[in-house]
Parts: structure tokens; C-alpha cells; sequence
């Protein structure tokens, strides 16, 4: 029994060794896929602020419109001062809105595709810990082994 024990070991080194590399190897296709996930959601905020845009440029057009068909109503001839500034104070604030959108979508889509950066860092980390615990259990299997194997010629 006690000449198996070398065997045992190296079974066990080669064990330990394929289950480091599997674990890198998952936590890095783990890592990529949340990647993925979160360059989709990047893309998808890019797309819903673009959206929420050209609404936002919509609303202010029919806003615009009512402004000047409520001044239609009142008799005025549209290039009264007051009307004008009241106009132009809207398309201004309208378009600061729209801005705003984009600007918060990118903002929004910037964080998405940090994180999916930092996933893929994270994932490569995890395969080389994986390959780097894979040697450690490969050389200390290797010591117990050749120590194991000493032992059997001293008895």
C-alpha cells in the first residue's frame, strides 16, 4: 500500500491541476459573458437616449407650434417682440433638454461599457490565477511526489 502513495499523489496533483485551469477558464467565460452583456446594454442606452431625443425634439416642435397659434388667436402677426423672445426662449430650452438626453445616455452607456471592461480585465485575471495555481499544485505535487518515492527506497 505504501508504494501506491506516490501514484496516489501524482492522481492527485493531476487532479488538482486540471480543476485550477477549469476554474480560471469559468471565471474567465463567466467574466465575458457579463462583457457582452453590459457592451449590449452600452448600445442600448445609446439607442433609448437617441430615442428620448428625437421625442424630446418632437414635443418642442408641437410646443413651438401652440406658441404660435396661440398668438395666431390673440391677433398678433408673429414678428412682435414679446412672441419672438417667448419663441426663441422655448426652441432654446427645448434643445438644452435634448442635450441633456444624449448627454445622460452617453453617460449612461460609458458606465456599461467600463464595466464590461473591467469584466474582461477580471477574466483574463482569473485564467492566469488559474494557470498560476495550476503550476503551484503541479510543482507541489511534484515535491510530495519525488519525496513520497524517497521514502520507498530508504524502506
Amino acid at each position: 500500500m505504501a508504494q501506491a502513495l506516490p501514484f496516489f499523489q501524482i492522481i492527485g496533483t493531476a487532479v488538482s491541476v486540471i480543476s485550477a485551469l477549469q476554474q480560471g477558464n469559468a471565471a474567465k467565460s463567466a467574466a465575458n459573458f457579463n462583457a457582452q452583456t453590459a457592451t449590449q446594454n452600452a448600445e442600448i442606452a445609446r439607442q433609448q437616449a437617441t430615442d428620448q431625443a428625437t421625442q424630446s425634439s418632437r414635443e418642442n416642435y408641437l410646443r413651438l407650434g401652440a406658441i404660435r397659434a396661440a398668438q395666431g388667436r390673440a391677433g398678433g402677426t408673429g414678428d412682435a417682440g414679446s412672441v419672438l423672445d417667448v419663441l426663441g426662449d422655448t426652441a432654446a430650452q427645448g434643445e438644452i433638454e435634448r442635450q441633456d438626453i444624449i448627454y445622460q445616455g452617453e453617460l449612461k452607456a460609458r458606465g456599461f461599457a467600463n464595466t464590461a471592461t473591467l469584466e474582461r480585465a477580471g477574466g483574463s485575471a482569473a485564467q492566469t490565477g488559474g494557470f498560476l495555481k495550476a503550476g503551484s499544485e503541479l510543482l507541489g505535487g511534484t515535491i510530495k511526489t519525488v519525496d513520497a518515492f524517497g521514502r520507498l527506497k530508504r524502506t
